[in-house]
């Protein structure tokens, strides 16, 4: 047997495989990391891109705005925010003329372990911090992006004489590749901007990894300019969430010295052979809701063939995350699923394309199986004993595992055969 530990919330769960039936693991690519993060965001602060530096972004600006994803790793949240509110310091701007604005529209409640890490780094005590939802009643319009999408975003970031967002360089399953323009649309969105944002990732081809023509990207590009950011802070992570590196300055500017320096996506290869696929969405910076997990299931969605059996890993303890898992479970084409658009519409499509083809899709979760199972899922509480029910009723036991399915990009091995990963699937028969 091989013991694979696999992230669960903020935990990790053990599925044990027989040696003979293990097809691979499927991990993240380490990157090389700096032995102090610290310094490596202070450093690219230091040099910002297209913006002019800090001390002339600083003139004349009384109150300093730093927005954060709420879906960083709470450790790399501290360091970056920690990083820019020393490096303001040292500018002559005082802790008071600051604030940090957590932008959390991607979840139903607020990130209890992001708020303790800021509050716990010594240098963002004092510093006050705003915590926005998709339903915060502080939203300010600034304007609509010609995607129709409306521009209302936390009003201490709108208010703020000087913005700074910061965000994550990595795959995206609604924009391609996210960065510090994801912060702003849609994390400090209202519900409406969200919504439509988030609509518009719905009416063409999604690849993890790439960004190019595609108009969610666009639409953040846009609303960045529409809220006058006036510098990003680009965090290159590893599959974990770590700093490997940063890139500061204009959203534009430090976007483009950013893709040049990333290259092509990181690929992670494996054949698309297996009978079983054991996947995790990746620990609870994505599955604390199933919304933001699901898409584990398009990650893995190259590898699997026919008749395959899928058991995902996501713990969602703060249930579905968006209102369409619920209302829409029971749709099954995608032009309906698009004319009834609600958030979670594509969520749904998700789930009901890993289902195609005679495939089962096993959720191991917290969530109760009144709200799993018209989705489709088979629900058990445990991996160990998900593996154990389809050992005992497959034949064919092929199995790969994939530890971190929202955040990795994964292609069939050259020549396997497997689904290509792109949102532009037939429609899910109602009679499959």
């Amino acid at each position: 047997m091989v013991e694979i530990w696999l992230p669960y919330g903020k935990t990790e769960v053990h599925v044990s495989v027989p040696l003979r039936y293990l097809a691979g693991t499927i991990e993240p690519s380490e990157l090389e990391l700096p032995e102090n993060p610290f310094e490596v965001v202070t450093s690219a602060l230091g040099n910002p891109l297209g913006s002019g530096n800090i001390q002339d972004l600083v003139k004349g600006r009384n109150k300093v705005a730093i927005a954060l994803d709420g879906t960083l790793a709470p450790y790399t949240a501290s360091v970056a925010a920690s990083a820019i509110v020393w490096t303001l310091g040292q500018n002559g701007v005082p802790k008071e003329n600051l604030s940090l604005v957590v932008g959390n529209s991607l979840r139903d409640y607020d990130n209890p372990d992001m708020l303790q890490a800021l509050q716990g780094a010594e240098p963002l005590r004092d510093v006050v911090i705003h915590e926005h939802s998709r339903d915060s009643v502080d939203a300010s319009n600034v304007g609509v992006t010609s995607y129709r999408t409306e521009v209302s975003l936390a009003k201490p970031f709108v208010d703020a004489d000087l913005r700074i967002a910061v965000g994550e360089v990595s795959p995206d399953h609604f924009a391609g590749l996210r960065g510090a323009q994801s912060t702003v649309m849609p994390a400090l969105a209202s519900r409406e901007g969200l919504i439509r944002h988030r609509e518009i990732a719905f009416q063409d081809d999604v690849v993890p990894g790439v960004f190019e023509g595609n108009p969610a990207h666009s639409d953040q590009m846009e609303a960045c300019e529409i809220a006058r950011v006036d510098l990003a802070l680009n965090l290159i992570t590893d599959g974990w969430g770590r700093i490997a590196s940063a890139v500061s300055g204009g959203i534009e500017p430090s976007w483009k010295t950013v893709v040049e320096s990333l290259g092509d996506p990181p690929q992670l290869r494996a054949e698309a052979d297996a009978d079983i696929i054991i996947v995790s969405a990746g620990g609870d910076r994505f599955d604390f809701d199933l919304y933001n997990a699901v898409w584990a299931l398009r990650g893995i969605a190259p590898l699997v063939k026919r008749g395959a059996t899928i058991i995902f890993l996501a713990e969602c303890t703060q249930g579905l995350g968006a209102e369409g898992l619920e209302t829409l479970a029971q749709v099954d084409t995608l032009a309906e699923l698009r004319r009834r658009y609600v958030l979670g519409a594509r969520a749904v499509y998700a789930v009901k394309s890993a289902l195609r083809g005679n495939n089962e899709v096993i959720l191991v979760s917290a969530l109760p199986g009144y709200l799993a199972e018209p989705l489709g899922f088979t629900v058990e509480r445990t991996a160990n004993a998900a593996f154990q029910s389809v050992m005992e009723k497959r034949r064919n036991r092929r199995t790969l595992v994939v530890t971190h399915g929202v955040s990795s990009v994964i292609v069939p091995s050259e020549g396997a055969e497997g689904d290509d990963g792109r949102d532009d699937h037939p429609e899910v028969d109602q009679n499959q």
